[in-house]
């Protein structure tokens, strides 16, 4: 055998591995970095006076309508892997599929016992996405869980309109995909607005209790 036959294809591999496996690979890391470092970094959502971020802007968490203690946020989408990234695909369980028929009651069930429209409720309120962990949902399903939201925190319908406009996103260039809104971002409104609720009404007690010590001496 020639030794050029084995040693051109070897350099020719070494070369390859060289070019696409790193220069290619590392260039593209290194535009990613810079031009899109959010993103790079897996799009983290931070708040203030928190050290690590809460999350993320492109995986959903679990705001289900079956913990009670949700029912003050904007619910999220079903997931069949619990939003767990690491395994990225859904449950893939046909229409006929008594698992899913289960699930879906259950959805309903659990949303049945807050007040609601009378509409029907929003399919991607019911549904999960083809990753199971999509962090979005569509402006109609975030309008029809207003009036539960007002009647469980007391902010205005008015201001949860305002919020949900904050945590819309418009299709991409006005074409691919549509409106979408980020329920994390949306629900970190919530609870900033709760709190300030809270320190309005420590402050308010606290003045009453001044101006009553005050009047007994």
């Amino acid at each position: 055998m020639n030794r050029n036959d084995l040693t051109v294809p070897l350099r020719l591999l070494a070369i390859s591995l060289l070019l696409f496996g790193l220069l290619y690979q590392g260039s593209l890391m290194a535009i990613g970095s810079v031009a899109f470092s959010n993103n790079a970094a897996g799009s983290p959502v931070d708040v203030d006076g928190q050290e690590a971020p809460v999350g993320s802007q492109m995986i959903g968490q679990e705001f289900r309508p079956g913990d009670p203690e949700d029912a003050v946020y904007f619910w999220s989408r079903p997931s069949s892997i619990g939003y767990d990234a690491m395994t990225s695909a859904s449950a893939q369980l046909g229409p006929n599929n008594p698992a899913l028929s289960e699930r879906v009651r259950d959805d309903l069930r659990n949303i049945s016992r807050y007040e609601t429209p009378d509409d029907p409720v929003p399919v991607n309120l019911l549904t999960e996405s083809g990753s199971a962990y999509d962090a979005h949902i569509s402006p109609a399903a975030a309008a029809y869980q207003i009036p539960r939201v007002a009647n469980q925190t007391g902010i205005s319908e008015d201001r949860l309109r305002e919020m949900i406009d904050q945590a819309t996103s418009e299709p991409l260039l006005g074409v691919w995909g549509q409106e979408r809104v980020n329920v994390l971002e949306l629900n970190i409104m919530i609870r900033a607005e709760l709190d300030a609720q809270t320190t309005t009404d420590q402050n308010s007690s606290t003045s009453t209790l001044d101006r009553e010590s005050g009047g007994r001496r």
